[in-house]
């Protein structure tokens, strides 16, 4: 019994070595794909794509990426948050290594729908309320009246005296509405003084819109009643929503 003891002791040692072996082994190789990613993937070229208001070298310098980072290691959230920290019209950024040593920036920008108040002048806004730029009368947008921004400042996004909270909240709504119906260009004044509706100046139209409710339903029903034919082709008036709903009244001549 005592020797076959001893016969086995060399043997479980041999055991042991050789998963230290293995173990070392594999942290060798892992420190040599380390090293390799690190001296040999770097940054040689940056392409952008999708951007309009920017320029490719605009958002590159806003990017933070520089020729030679390392490309493994790049942070993807720190270069969309730094860009779209840096460039209010930037909303998105998609980030894509094209090995061994491209990036390609993805832009998406936003578009200013509406010009607000504030004690500083006119600020653009986008449909998701972020503060683009002080409106300098180049840029068609919303004029949107009886709405004030409060501290506005380029990025940020719009804050409004206090009682007008529920008023932005239904601003918001609608402009989400009429940019996705791809109506914004034909719209070019937002009226939210009166209490209970808002004026919407819609190419030769003046909508009058109740001040909340369902938005998507108002302009369809606007859209219907202008395609139905029974409103002469032409000829400007306003357009009544807030009498009866589902219905529409025209009556021919601006109002004032």
């Amino acid at each position: 019994m005592a020797r076959q003891r001893r016969h086995s002791r060399p043997k479980r040692r041999r055991g042991r070595f050789s998963g230290l072996y293995k173990a070392l082994s594999i942290l060798v190789m892992a420190a040599a794909v380390a090293v390799a990613c690190v001296v040999f993937f770097r940054v040689n070229s940056v392409e952008v794509t999708g951007n309009v208001r920017y320029t490719a070298q605009e958002i590159i310098e806003a990017s933070g990426i520089k020729l030679g980072d390392n490309l493994i290691t790049l942070s993807r959230s720190r270069v969309s948050a730094s860009i779209c920290t840096q460039l209010p019209y930037v909303e998105g950024v998609a980030i894509r290594r094209t090995l061994p040593d491209g990036v390609v920036l993805k832009v998406t920008e936003r578009v200013a729908a509406a010009s607000v108040e504030s004690a500083e002048g006119r600020w653009l806004v986008s449909t998701q309320g972020k503060l683009l730029e002080r409106d300098g009368g180049n840029v068609q947008a919303v004029r949107i009246t009886g709405l004030t921004a409060v501290g506005p400042y380029a990025g940020g996004t719009i804050q409004v005296e206090e009682g007008e909270e529920a008023t932005l909240r239904y601003v918001g709504e609608l402009l989400k509405v009429l940019e996705d119906r791809g109506l914004l260009p034909e719209c070019t004044a937002l009226d939210c003084s009166a209490a209970t509706y808002f004026t919407l100046d819609y190419g030769i139209y003046k909508v009058k819109l109740p001040r909340g409710g369902e938005y998507d339903y108002y302009i369809r029903l606007t859209e219907s009643a202008l395609a139905s034919g029974k409103i002469p082709e032409g000829v400007g008036g306003s357009l009544d929503l807030t009498v009866v709903k589902g219905k529409v009244y025209f009556k021919p001549g601006q109002e004032n």
